[in-house]
């Protein structure tokens, strides 16, 4: 079972055949860790601020699972 990877949207940029309805499905990623996908999907790691596997906050050095949805985010700043 696939992995799927939901990025925001200062994220996308770095992936370029993502597809903000569907997220990124990634085939391998079992067993992998999040900054494993991180670095394969070629995102600049300092860029992403928070993650989430499930809908629950994680750590960059968490185990990806089949089915999992992770969520990277790059959290911006503004007034």
């Amino acid at each position: 079972m696939p992995v799927r990877i939901e990025l925001s949207p200062f994220l996308r940029k770095h992936v370029p055949e993502y597809d903000p309805a569907e997220g990124l499905v990634v085939e391998s990623g079992h067993g992998k860790t999040i900054n494993q996908l991180i670095e394969e999907l070629g995102i600049p790691a300092k860029k992403v601020n928070s993650i989430m596997v499930n809908h629950f906050p994680a750590k960059a050095n968490h185990i990806v699972k089949d089915g999992d949805v992770i969520g990277l985010i790059m959290a911006i700043g503004g007034g």
